[in-house]
C-alpha cells in the first residue's frame, strides 16, 4: 500500500516561485519534446519494431494535443466551472506518463497495450452489433464494414485468431471454433498496476510517488467532492463563491487549478520524452530538448522537484 511515509519525499530546498515561465514557453517546449522524440522513432532501435515504435508516437502526439486542451479550458478562468476540468485531464497525462513508463521497459509491453486497445474495441463492436441487430434498419451487413475492419486491424496489433474468438465467446457466449482452445488477451494495467510490474528502481520509485498526485486528480475525473466544491467556488453564479473574497479566490484558482494542470501536464510529456531518452541514448537532439525542458521546469513545484530528485537527475547524468 502506497502512504505518504514510504512513497513521500523530503525536500531540501523550497520552490521558486519568481522563476516560473509562461504558459507559451512551456508550450513551446513540450512541442519540440514531442517533436525530437517522434523523430528519434523513426529510427530503429532494440527490438522495437516500426509499429512499436508509432504507438508510442501517437501516444506522445495525443498528449501535446490534450495540453492543448488544458490549455483552452484554463483559458475560462477562475468564474467558470469548466476550468475545473482542466485537472481531469492532467490525470489523463499522467496516465500516459505512466504508459510510456512500462512502453519503455520492453517491446512485449508494447504489444500487450496494442492486443488490449484492440480488444477494447471489439467488446464495443460486439456490444453495438448485439444490442440492434433485431431492429428493421439493422440489417444482416449493417456491421460488416466494422468488422472487416476489426479483423484487419487484429493483424497489425498481433491478436490470435484464437484470442479473438475467446473474446467473442466470453463475451457473447458463441461457442469455440472446434479443436481450438481458449487464448485470453491480458488487460494492460492501470498506474498501480505499472507500479508493481516494475522492478525495484529510479523509475518505479518516481511512479510510486506521482501515484499519490494520480490518486487525488481521479478526483476530478470520477466527480467526486473535491471536484464539486471546486466547480461551485469558481462559478460567478453560485452562492458559495459569495462566502469568499475575490483577491482569495482568484489567488487559490491560480495556484490550484490553473498552475497545477499545466505544471503535471507538462511534467508528463517532459518525463515520458526522458524515458525516451534510455532507447535513444546517443540522440543528443532529444537529449537538448529534455534538458531544456527540465530547465524550465525544476524549481516550479514541489512534485516536480521530486521527479527531477528520485528520476530525471539520474537519467541525464547517465546520458551526459
Amino acid at each position: 500500500m502506497s502512504t505518504v511515509h514510504t512513497c513521500g519525499y523530503r525536500h531540501a530546498d523550497d520552490i521558486n516561485f519568481e522563476g516560473q515561465k509562461s504558459a507559451s514557453q512551456w508550450e513551446k517546449l513540450a512541442t519540440i519534446c514531442v517533436s525530437r522524440s517522434r523523430d528519434a522513432l523513426g529510427r530503429p532501435t532494440g527490438a522495437y519494431s516500426k509499429i512499436h515504435r508509432d504507438t508510442i508516437s501517437d501516444l506522445l502526439r495525443a498528449m501535446l494535443a490534450t495540453q492543448g486542451s488544458i490549455g483552452m479550458l484554463l483559458e475560462r478562468g477562475s468564474k467558470s466551472p469548466q476550468s475545473v476540468d482542466a485537472l481531469a485531464l492532467a490525470r489523463l497525462q499522467l496516465e500516459g506518463l505512466f504508459e510510456i513508463s512500462l512502453l519503455t521497459e520492453s517491446s512485449a509491453w508494447v504489444d500487450a497495450f496494442l492486443r488490449d486497445g484492440w480488444k477494447k474495441q471489439f467488446i464495443s463492436y460486439l456490444l453495438t452489433k448485439y444490442e440492434t441487430e433485431g431492429l428493421p434498419r439493422f440489417g444482416p451487413n449493417a456491421h460488416v464494414l466494422e468488422l472487416s475492419r476489426l479483423v484487419k486491424f487484429r493483424l497489425v496489433c498481433g491478436v490470435s485468431l484464437a484470442q479473438m474468438h475467446t473474446v467473442e465467446h466470453q463475451q457473447t457466449g458463441i461457442p469455440m471454433p472446434a479443436g481450438m482452445a481458449t487464448e485470453e488477451i491480458p488487460t494492460f494495467p492501470t498506474p498501480g498496476g505499472v507500479i508493481a510490474r516494475l522492478p525495484p528502481s529510479s523509475k518505479r520509485r518516481m511512479l510510486e510517488r506521482l501515484h499519490m498526485d494520480y490518486v487525488f486528480l481521479c478526483s476530478f475525473a470520477h466527480g467526486l467532492q473535491a471536484a464539486n466544491m471546486a466547480k461551485s467556488v469558481y462559478d460567478d453564479r453560485s452562492q458559495e463563491r459569495q462566502l469568499f473574497a475575490e483577491p482569495e479566490v482568484e489567488k487559490r484558482f491560480q495556484q490550484e487549478v490553473n498552475t497545477y494542470a499545466r505544471s503535471y501536464s507538462f511534467l508528463s510529456i517532459a518525463q515520458s520524452v526522458a524515458e525516451l531518452m534510455v532507447l535513444y541514448p546517443t540522440d543528443m537532439e532529444l537529449v537538448a530538448a529534455v534538458s531544456d525542458a527540465w530547465h524550465d521546469l525544476t524549481g516550479s513545484a514541489f512534485f516536480i522537484n521530486a521527479v527531477w530528485h528520485l528520476r530525471t537527475k539520474e537519467l541525464l547524468g547517465a546520458i551526459s
